[in-house]
């Protein structure tokens, strides 16, 4: 059974008030709740009321709940077109071009020269961790897109492998350590 103590203090003034019962100020909380339950209501008002408004706590507590879940959810896909913006513009080749009078920013990125580049670091037969791959100063400069894209290649050319073994990153959640063929 509903109880009057289930109600916060709002709550318990928006009740005083649809029943007509006005408290003195600076009444606490069970003050407030014996005046109520002296007030001569019938028993099933009181509890249809206790009810509506215990109804209207849980409504509130749950939109919060989806409110700050939708919140995170728009973070964190702000966070992922930060990152995708910032991998575009870190790439080591700007170049501004002026059409009319505005300057025209182009940012490229050399497939072949990655290629090139990460054959450079693996002999053959040695394995890297992703996350040894990524730390190199040269590799932090090349766009993480550009990067998946040159290791896929590198695997289609059967020039790498995939091994299995532990990397904290990953690349699509699944390449952790790469072997040179």
């Amino acid at each position: 059974m509903a109880s009057l103590r289930d109600l916060t203090v709002p709550l318990l003034d928006k009740l005083a008030e649809e029943c007509g019962i006005k408290f003195e100020s600076g009444y606490r909380k069970y003050e407030k709740i014996a005046k109520i339950e002296v007030s001569n209501l019938p028993e099933s008002k009181l509890q249809n009321l206790i009810l509506k408004y215990l109804s209207l706590k849980e409504e509130k507590k749950r939109s919060k709940k989806d409110i700050i879940s939708e919140l995170k959810g728009r973070i964190k896909l702000l966070e992922e077109q930060v990152k995708f913006l910032m991998s575009k513009i870190s790439v080591s080749d700007v170049l501004i071009n002026t059409e009319g009078n505005r300057d025209i920013i182009k940012i490229t990125s050399d497939l072949s020269d990655v290629k090139k580049f990460i054959k450079s670091l693996i002999n053959p037969g040695e394995t890297i961790k992703i996350d040894d791959l990524i730390e190199i100063n040269e590799i932090q400069k090349i766009p993480l897109i550009t990067l998946k894209h040159a290791i896929y290649d590198l695997i289609d050319d059967n020039f790498l492998e995939t091994v299995e073994g532990g990397s904290r990153q990953r690349i699509f959640g699944k390449i952790g350590i790469l072997k040179r063929v």
